[in-house]
């Protein structure tokens, strides 16, 4: 539900139709800091504790930190679907051209995921010969 006007939106939010659009992203974007903070902040209390060699003591951080990736997961699916929400339908004299917009960016979404994948490759074979050259020069 989009109802953009000249001072306000109104979106769907966690459930709720008619939230107005400040409120949501305001919501949102503090749920996001604030679980980005206690992310960072676990991970540097485990990074201390495994200097100590405190095993056990990490994995519960360990666990709260896969929470909080959860959590920021779904908080960054929300905004996609207020982001869409703002959006709304394309008029109709738009729907062909906005499809075919669609299509494009899943397309380049897909062409970069394959030339990440294929820089990932070669540098594990740079690796392997680097290796490979250390073994000779022993």
């Amino acid at each position: 539900m989009s109802s953009v006007g000249s001072t306000s939106s109104y979106v769907s939010f966690r459930g709720e139709d008619g939230v107005d659009l400040n409120d949501a992203l305001d919501m949102l974007y503090k749920d996001i800091q604030q679980n980005l903070n206690l992310s960072q902040c676990s991970v540097r209390n485990m990074a201390r504790l495994r200097e100590d060699d405190e095993f056990k003591d990490c994995v519960p951080i360990h666990f709260a930190v896969l929470d909080y990736v959860d959590i920021l997961n779904e908080l960054f699916n929300e905004l996609k679907k207020v982001s869409s929400d703002v959006l709304g339908k394309p008029p109709k004299d738009l729907k062909d051209w906005y499809k075919e917009e669609c299509l494009k960016r899943k397309e380049l979404i897909k062409k970069q995921k394959e030339e990440k994948k294929e820089e990932q490759k070669q540098i594990k074979d740079m690796e392997k010969q680097m290796k490979g050259l250390e073994i000779i020069k022993e």
